[in-house]
């Protein structure tokens, strides 16, 4: 059955790549025509150029000289009737022709491409015959194992006999036909490729299943195979390279049994490395080193899969030796030889290509699973391996500089996944387990840093890892021990950080580049604040890096320093994020500072101190970015303080109480327009501060429309005080009007499709909303008191007070509209007393009689005699001006 399977899916790829082969062939043809008519264009328009010169030669030749006449000939005449061809595209094909008179280099990949399909187009039978050999030995070596007709020693016999007889005769080809020469020779590294595939599969079929070969015996086997590979490759080509290392990797694959070893696997995955590495730096291809890679890095990953505590220490073993042999000899070779010393920028040393993806790949599992199982020390130890290996590596090659902030990133995770086995009632638990860790690894990396960082001045990595270290070790053990235990760590802590402070001061002093100075002076005035910050709670952290931020900004404005604004942003952005959630941590419910509740003092303080740092940076986006983060503290500010002093916690959007809404609602409505409006000025930042305008406008609207349906004092029985004017209904909707017309003007001047008349007119109509229901709500509540809902009735006086201010208001707004020549505002105020009168009419004098119902008409009727005739001397005005 696995053979019919095998020659259907041969078959299938048969028929797949003749398909590809004609397309390509297709596409040949196709750009071959284009290239015909493009020299066809050159060639006639060197001759026209000749064509014009040749009258202005003969103007200037001797009169002895004649012309010699112009013999056609059937290559002309050829010319002549091509050129009549394509006389229709003659202006398009000048003009290609003209483009194309410097072609552009092809790239490295194109090139690449254009050789591997050439040779797949030339010999796509010999590939396709060279993965049927291997697919015959994969598949003799699994039917060895499964049919069991022969004993075990004839099988493997068989098929070793099978495969030295295709190496034989590839080898027999390869010396005796003159036509197989060079790295053309694809027949022949066709042959050798099955036959190599075939004895690495019964090699580890014997060691493996069989157990007829000892360790030693198999490793020995191994060897001979992958050197005799590496020769015949190298001599045939890449073509025996590319299979036998895609076989040799599969062959896990292919030949597997049911109990897995991870030995075996990695002592064979690593010969065929070694064998793949000798034949890709021969025969010189890179993409060689692409299968090896892949290879390589596959079967590492697939060892997490099958981890156990057994086999941790072969994976370290594993990645260590695929740092060396993969990363460090192809660079520096087997003597580790010193290649480059010299200082590079960010973006060279970003760019290192393949170092550092190999060398993530062969780190990141290790920094993961120490996380994901805390606790093992086998972890811990091939991680501080690694780190040492790397911190060795940076000292002979200049553009792995950026190593040294993985080696910091390793150092805080075996930190943070150290088991803590001890008493804290022991005062000497500082100098063991993680504590001590973390102190040795300060205090070594520190070391590290400043002895090479004054040994290599100009290359700054080093001058943060010394300046660095013991501060983000300190802070990691800050983080992980227990409040009742810091009071025992802290003395110690603080005379490091102040005594590495002093360090950090004296060296700035002796550093000649204006970066090394900057480097040390933040690293003292972070080690200050850290030991400042463990002096107070949770709170105090957040002060301390707000004044951190401060401090950056005034040594950059003091020395004029050009450093890229990145930091800092990533500093604030962490700060702002831990302000924002603050307010809902635990740990921050009962919380005070100097005996006031911690929100009222971080906030307002960060507040300044990101305003004082963006005075630092004139003129710059940095400004505005600090800004920014100075307006996001006042908004949670603003949003959280409130809500505390009303109800004495933060806002639980879950279960918020009507006065709680009725906040954020002004709250966010505000903060939505002063983002809008600080969309105007924030130049690269409009984008952001719009979305953060339109988002706290748009949940403002949400809770307004939620407090209008659910819990509407019209409607429900809600305390909102007994003040007239001063009272809930001011922040309930006559707030939320008068920013509801702010966002109408600020609307218009953004410039945006999605903000069309249609939109604003919405917004204002909003706005008419609240403003008429404030206005009605607090003449009701002069009248009702603290509950003003509908169904208390309406009195007499109630009632008229609603049409005498309602008229006020409409003849007010009709005056403004004529001072103001704004025909909208006009008719806004002309229909509230139209509304007015009808109000008067229908329901005021319903249930008047006798003289009061007369002085009621005679005083209606005065009125809008006397707005008439204030109306008409407004127009006449208007008119004379």
């Amino acid at each position: 059955m696995d053979e019919l399977i095998g020659l259907v899916g041969l078959f299938i790829l048969a028929i797949i790549a003749g398909a590809i082969c004609g397309f390509i062939a297709l596409t040949q043809l196709k750009s071959l025509r284009q290239q015909v008519v493009q020299l066809t264009a050159k060639v006639n328009s060197l001759l026209q150029q000749q064509e014009q010169l040749t009258p202005l030669a003969s103007k200037q030749a001797p009169p002895q000289a004649q012309p010699q006449p112009r013999v056609s000939t059937p290559a002309t005449v050829s010319t002549q009737v091509k050129t009549a061809a394509i006389s229709g595209n003659e202006a398009a094909v000048t003009k290609t022709a003209k483009t194309n008179t410097f072609p552009k280099k092809p790239s490295v990949l194109h090139t690449l491409f254009n050789k591997l399909r050439a040779g797949f187009e030339e010999n796509w039978m010999t590939w396709i015959g060279a993965i049927a050999l291997a697919f015959g030995g994969i598949f003799l070596a699994k039917y060895s194992l499964e049919a069991g007709l022969l004993s075990p020693v004839m099988r493997l016999s068989l098929g070793a006999l099978f495969g030295l007889g295709l190496i034989a005769a590839a080898g027999y080809l390869h010396y005796k036909r003159i036509v197989f020469e060079g790295f053309n020779n694809y027949i022949p590294a066709a042959l050798a490729s099955g036959g190599f595939i075939t004895c690495f599969a019964l090699a580890l079929l014997a060691y493996s299943n069989y157990a007829m070969l000892s360790s030693t015996v198999a490793f020995v086997l191994l060897a001979i195979i992958a050197l005799s590979a590496s020769v015949m490759a190298i001599k045939f080509g890449p073509l025996l390279a590319v299979l036998g290392i895609i076989g040799a990797y599969s062959v896990p694959i292919w030949v597997s049994s049911n109990s897995v070893n991870l030995f075996s696997l990695f002592m064979y995955v690593g010969f065929v490395s070694l064998f793949a590495a000798i034949v890709a730096h021969q025969v010189q291809r890179i993409w060689l080193w692409y299968l090896l890679w892949a290879g390589h890095v596959f079967w590492y990953l697939a060892g997490f899969v099958l981890l156990e505590s057994s086999t941790i220490w072969l994976l370290g073993v594993y990645a260590v030796a695929s740092i060396i042999g993969l990363v460090a000899i192809p660079r520096l070779g087997g003597r580790f030889t010193l290649i480059e010393f010299r200082p590079h920028s960010l973006k060279r040393l970003i760019n290192v290509l393949p170092d550092h993806p190999l060398m993530l790949v062969f780190t990141a599992p290790f920094i993961l699973m120490m996380l994901l199982h805390r606790f093992d020390a086998q972890f811990q130890i091939f991680s501080l391996i690694t780190l040492v290996l790397m911190l060795f590596l940076v000292l002979k090659n200049s553009r792995w500089d950026l190593w040294q902030a993985v080696c910091l990133v390793i150092a805080l995770v075996v930190l943070v996944s150290t088991q803590q086995t001890f008493d804290f009632d022991d005062a000497l638990f500082i100098f063991k387990q993680e504590y001590g860790l973390g102190l040795i690894l300060g205090f070594t990396l520190t070391a590290y840093g400043l002895y090479f960082g004054r040994k290599f001045p100009k290359r700054l990595a080093f001058h943060i890892t010394g300046a660095f270290s013991f501060f983000l070790m300190i802070a990691t053990l800050y983080a992980l021990i227990p409040n009742s235990a810091l009071s025992t760590a802290y003395p110690l802590w603080a005379v490091i950080l102040l005594v590495g402070s002093a360090v950090l001061i004296k060296s700035a002093q002796h550093s000649a580049s204006l970066y090394q100075r900057f480097t040390y002076w933040i690293a003292a005035n972070a080690n200050i604040t850290l030991a400042i910050t463990m002096l107070l709670n949770d709170s105090g952290l957040t002060i301390a890096l707000a004044i951190q931020v401060l401090l950056i900004s005034l040594l950059i404005k003091r020395h004029s320093i050009p450093m890229p604004h990145w930091p800092i942003k990533a500093l604030v952005a962490a700060l702002l994020l831990r302000l924002t959630f603050s307010p809902w941590t635990p740990s921050y419910e009962a919380l005070t500072i100097f005996g006031l509740h911690w929100s009222i003092v971080v906030y307002p303080l960060c507040t300044v101190l990101f305003y004082v740092a963006a005075r630092c940076f004139n003129t710059s986006k940095m400004q505005l970015w600090l800004e920014g983060a100075a307006l996001h503290c006042l908004a949670l500010f603003i949003t959280t303080e409130t809500s505390y002093q009303l109800v004495g916690h933060y806002p639980q959007f879950d279960s918020l109480s009507f006065y709680e809404q009725v906040l954020l609602v002004c709250n966010w409505l505000g903060l939505g327009c002063v983002y809008l409006y600080r969309a105007r000025i924030a130049g690269s930042l409009a984008k952001l501060y719009r979305i953060g305008g339109f988002a706290l406008a748009g949940l403002a609207g949400v809770f307004a429309l939620k407090t209008l349906v659910d819990d509407n004092p019209l409607l429900s029985a809600i305390d909102i005080g007994t003040t007239p004017i001063f009272n809930w209904l001011l922040l309930l909707w006559l707030v939320p009007a008068g920013l509801t017309l702010w966002l109408a003007r600020l609307l218009k001047t953004i410039n945006s499709k999605a903000i069309n008349t249609k939109v604003i007119a919405i917004v204002l109509a909003i706005a008419g909303i609240f403003t008429f229901l404030a206005i009605n709500s607090l003449i009701r509540q002069y009248w009702q008191g603290a509950y003003i809902y509908l169904s208390k009735g309406v009195g007499n006086a109630e009632l008229y007070s609603y049409s005498i201010i309602w008229l006020v208001l409409g003849a007010s707004t009709v005056i403004v509209g004529h001072l103001k020549n704004q025909l909208l505002i006009q008719k806004v105020g002309l229909g509230l007393l139209a509304a007015v009168i009808l109000k008067v009419f229908l329901i005021d004098m319903a249930n008047l009689t006798g003289l009061l119902k007369a002085i009621s008409f005679i005083g209606l009727g005065l009125s809008l005699v006397g707005l008439s005739w204030l109306f008409q001397k407004l127009r006449s005005r208007a008119n004379l001006a």
